[in-house]
Protein backbone atom coordinates (compact mmCIF):
# COMPACT_ATOMS: atom_id res chain seq x y z
CA UNK A 1 0.00 0.00 0.00
CA UNK A 2 0.84 3.40 -0.54
CA UNK A 3 0.65 5.74 2.16
CA UNK A 4 -1.14 9.34 1.86
CA UNK A 5 -2.56 12.17 4.28
CA UNK A 6 -5.76 13.92 3.75
CA UNK A 7 -3.73 16.77 6.39
CA UNK A 8 -0.86 18.99 4.37
CA UNK A 9 1.05 18.91 7.91
CA UNK A 10 0.86 15.29 8.54
CA UNK A 11 2.18 14.51 5.08
CA UNK A 12 5.18 16.67 6.07
CA UNK A 13 5.17 15.01 9.23
CA UNK A 14 4.89 11.50 8.10
CA UNK A 15 6.53 11.61 4.65
CA UNK A 16 8.24 15.02 4.55
CA UNK A 17 6.23 16.34 1.21
CA UNK A 18 3.05 18.38 0.59
CA UNK A 19 -0.26 16.09 -0.24
CA UNK A 20 0.81 16.91 -4.23
CA UNK A 21 4.12 16.39 -3.87
CA UNK A 22 3.25 12.78 -2.45
CA UNK A 23 1.45 11.79 -4.99
CA UNK A 24 4.12 13.18 -8.25
CA UNK A 25 5.78 10.69 -6.52
CA UNK A 26 4.36 7.65 -5.91
CA UNK A 27 2.88 8.07 -9.32
CA UNK A 28 5.73 5.92 -10.94
CA UNK A 29 5.50 3.17 -8.63
CA UNK A 30 1.90 2.88 -9.23
CA UNK A 31 2.90 3.13 -13.09
CA UNK A 32 5.65 0.26 -12.33
CA UNK A 33 3.70 -1.94 -10.61
CA UNK A 34 0.33 -1.97 -12.65
CA UNK A 35 2.82 -3.16 -15.58
CA UNK A 36 3.86 -6.03 -13.41
CA UNK A 37 -0.04 -7.14 -12.52
CA UNK A 38 0.24 -6.03 -9.15
CA UNK A 39 -2.89 -4.40 -7.50
CA UNK A 40 -2.06 -1.09 -5.73
CA UNK A 41 -3.88 -0.17 -2.19
CA UNK A 42 -3.86 3.75 -1.75
CA UNK A 43 -4.20 4.48 2.06
CA UNK A 44 -5.83 7.86 3.19
CA UNK A 45 -4.81 9.37 6.59
CA UNK A 46 -6.39 11.61 8.82
CA UNK A 47 -9.62 11.23 7.12
CA UNK A 48 -11.49 12.49 10.73
CA UNK A 49 -8.86 15.03 12.22
CA UNK A 50 -4.57 15.96 12.30
CA UNK A 51 -2.97 15.48 15.46
CA UNK A 52 -1.17 18.74 13.89
CA UNK A 53 -3.85 20.59 11.90
CA UNK A 54 -7.20 19.44 13.75
CA UNK A 55 -10.30 18.97 11.46
CA UNK A 56 -10.13 17.69 8.30
CA UNK A 57 -12.61 18.35 5.67
CA UNK A 58 -14.30 15.53 4.02
CA UNK A 59 -14.01 17.73 0.76
CA UNK A 60 -10.10 17.20 1.34
CA UNK A 61 -10.56 13.37 2.06
CA UNK A 62 -12.67 13.06 -1.52
CA UNK A 63 -10.80 14.91 -3.25
CA UNK A 64 -7.43 12.97 -2.78
CA UNK A 65 -9.20 9.78 -2.86
CA UNK A 66 -10.22 10.51 -6.38
CA UNK A 67 -6.97 11.55 -7.43
CA UNK A 68 -5.72 8.31 -6.20
CA UNK A 69 -8.23 6.04 -8.10
CA UNK A 70 -7.20 8.69 -11.30
CA UNK A 71 -4.07 7.70 -10.89
CA UNK A 72 -4.58 4.19 -10.84
CA UNK A 73 -4.83 2.76 -7.42
CA UNK A 74 -7.21 -0.53 -7.46
CA UNK A 75 -8.70 0.40 -3.37
CA UNK A 76 -8.43 3.03 -1.12
CA UNK A 77 -8.36 2.48 2.63
CA UNK A 78 -9.96 5.66 4.71
CA UNK A 79 -7.84 5.61 7.91
CA UNK A 80 -9.02 7.78 11.13
CA UNK A 81 -5.45 7.32 11.87
CA UNK A 82 -5.86 9.13 15.85
CA UNK A 83 -8.99 7.69 16.40
CA UNK A 84 -11.31 10.90 16.90
CA UNK A 85 -13.84 10.10 14.56
CA UNK A 86 -17.48 9.48 15.66
CA UNK A 87 -20.26 7.30 13.35
CA UNK A 88 -22.22 10.41 12.24
CA UNK A 89 -18.64 12.06 10.88
CA UNK A 90 -17.66 8.62 9.58
CA UNK A 91 -21.02 8.19 7.81
CA UNK A 92 -20.55 11.87 6.24
CA UNK A 93 -17.16 11.14 5.45
CA UNK A 94 -17.96 7.97 3.37
CA UNK A 95 -21.42 9.56 1.53
CA UNK A 96 -18.52 12.77 0.26
CA UNK A 97 -15.90 10.41 -1.14
CA UNK A 98 -18.48 7.72 -2.97
CA UNK A 99 -19.66 10.78 -5.05
CA UNK A 100 -16.28 10.49 -6.86
CA UNK A 101 -15.20 7.18 -5.74
CA UNK A 102 -16.84 3.87 -6.37
CA UNK A 103 -18.10 2.75 -2.75
CA UNK A 104 -16.74 -1.04 -3.98
CA UNK A 105 -13.18 0.44 -3.96
CA UNK A 106 -12.97 1.86 -0.72
CA UNK A 107 -11.89 0.46 2.58
CA UNK A 108 -12.01 2.02 6.29
CA UNK A 109 -9.11 1.73 8.74
CA UNK A 110 -9.77 2.96 12.44
CA UNK A 111 -7.75 3.46 15.27
CA UNK A 112 -9.21 2.95 18.44
CA UNK A 113 -7.91 5.91 20.54
CA UNK A 114 -11.35 6.88 21.68
CA UNK A 115 -12.96 3.76 21.72
CA UNK A 116 -14.76 4.64 19.03
CA UNK A 117 -13.76 1.89 16.20
CA UNK A 118 -16.42 -0.51 16.38
CA UNK A 119 -19.27 2.27 16.43
CA UNK A 120 -17.35 3.59 13.33
CA UNK A 121 -16.99 -0.08 11.67
CA UNK A 122 -20.25 -0.97 12.05
CA UNK A 123 -21.38 2.53 10.72
CA UNK A 124 -19.44 2.04 7.95
CA UNK A 125 -21.01 -1.74 7.39
CA UNK A 126 -24.33 -0.40 7.39
CA UNK A 127 -23.27 2.14 4.61
CA UNK A 128 -22.15 -1.17 2.79
CA UNK A 129 -18.36 -0.88 2.88
CA UNK A 130 -17.33 -4.69 3.24
CA UNK A 131 -13.61 -4.13 3.77
CA UNK A 132 -12.28 -3.52 7.08
CA UNK A 133 -8.53 -3.01 8.50
CA UNK A 134 -7.83 -4.51 11.68
CA UNK A 135 -4.65 -5.38 13.69
CA UNK A 136 -4.84 -9.06 15.65
CA UNK A 137 -5.25 -8.29 19.41
CA UNK A 138 -5.37 -3.78 18.85
CA UNK A 139 -1.19 -4.20 18.79
CA UNK A 140 0.46 -0.84 16.96
CA UNK A 141 0.07 2.73 16.60
CA UNK A 142 1.50 5.74 15.35
CA UNK A 143 4.43 7.73 16.12
CA UNK A 144 3.52 10.62 14.61
CA UNK A 145 0.24 11.04 16.02
CA UNK A 146 1.21 11.22 19.88
CA UNK A 147 -1.10 9.12 21.86
CA UNK A 148 -2.98 7.32 19.32
CA UNK A 149 -3.55 3.23 19.84
CA UNK A 150 -3.04 0.69 17.60
CA UNK A 151 -5.48 -0.27 14.55
CA UNK A 152 -8.95 -1.77 16.02
CA UNK A 153 -8.63 -5.37 17.42
CA UNK A 154 -9.49 -8.06 14.45
CA UNK A 155 -11.15 -10.04 17.42
CA UNK A 156 -13.29 -7.61 18.07
CA UNK A 157 -14.28 -6.47 14.84
CA UNK A 158 -14.95 -10.68 13.67
CA UNK A 159 -16.88 -10.58 16.79
CA UNK A 160 -19.11 -7.85 15.89
CA UNK A 161 -20.02 -9.08 12.13
CA UNK A 162 -20.00 -12.53 13.46
CA UNK A 163 -23.18 -11.30 15.48
CA UNK A 164 -24.34 -8.97 12.44
CA UNK A 165 -23.94 -12.48 10.32
CA UNK A 166 -21.80 -10.92 7.67
CA UNK A 167 -19.98 -13.71 6.63
CA UNK A 168 -16.24 -13.17 7.22
CA UNK A 169 -14.46 -16.67 6.73
CA UNK A 170 -12.39 -15.96 9.83
CA UNK A 171 -11.68 -18.84 12.01
CA UNK A 172 -11.97 -17.01 16.10
CA UNK A 173 -10.38 -19.56 17.95
CA UNK A 174 -7.45 -19.36 15.57
CA UNK A 175 -7.36 -15.60 15.21
CA UNK A 176 -7.47 -15.45 19.34
CA UNK A 177 -4.49 -18.21 19.31
CA UNK A 178 -2.64 -15.51 16.37
CA UNK A 179 -3.02 -13.01 19.55
CA UNK A 180 -1.93 -15.12 22.25
CA UNK A 181 1.22 -15.71 20.20
CA UNK A 182 2.23 -12.12 18.78
CA UNK A 183 1.85 -11.08 22.26
CA UNK A 184 4.05 -13.18 23.81
CA UNK A 185 6.31 -12.54 21.42
CA UNK A 186 6.50 -8.85 21.25
CA UNK A 187 5.69 -9.13 25.39
CA UNK A 188 2.60 -6.52 24.47
CA UNK A 189 -0.89 -6.98 26.35
CA UNK A 190 -3.59 -8.06 24.64
CA UNK A 191 -5.97 -5.04 23.52
CA UNK A 192 -8.62 -6.87 21.97
CA UNK A 193 -11.71 -7.21 24.41
CA UNK A 194 -13.24 -9.74 22.70
CA UNK A 195 -9.96 -11.64 22.87
CA UNK A 196 -9.37 -11.46 26.73
CA UNK A 197 -13.11 -12.52 27.20
CA UNK A 198 -12.74 -15.27 24.46
CA UNK A 199 -9.14 -16.73 26.73
CA UNK A 200 -10.42 -16.05 29.91
CA UNK A 201 -14.01 -18.82 28.72
CA UNK A 202 -11.82 -21.06 26.87
CA UNK A 203 -9.91 -21.13 30.40
CA UNK A 204 -12.66 -21.90 32.16
CA UNK A 205 -14.42 -24.67 30.25
CA UNK A 206 -10.71 -26.45 30.38
CA UNK A 207 -11.26 -26.20 34.40
CA UNK A 208 -14.65 -27.31 34.35
CA UNK A 209 -13.78 -30.09 31.85
CA UNK A 210 -10.73 -31.09 34.34
CA UNK A 211 -13.62 -30.82 37.02
CA UNK A 212 -15.66 -33.77 34.85
CA UNK A 213 -12.89 -35.41 34.48
CA UNK A 214 -11.33 -36.17 37.94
Amino acid sequence: PLSFAASETFSRKNINCTIDESIARFRDVVVAAKDRGFPVRGYVSCVLGCPYQGEVTTESVARLSEKLIEMGCREISLGDTIGVGTPDKTIQMIHDVERVVDKNMLAVHFHDTYGQALANIYAAVKEGISVVDSSVAGLGGCPYAAGASGNVATEDVVYMLNGMNVETRIDMDKLVDAGTYICNVLNQPRRSKAGIALVAAGIKRCHEDNKRID
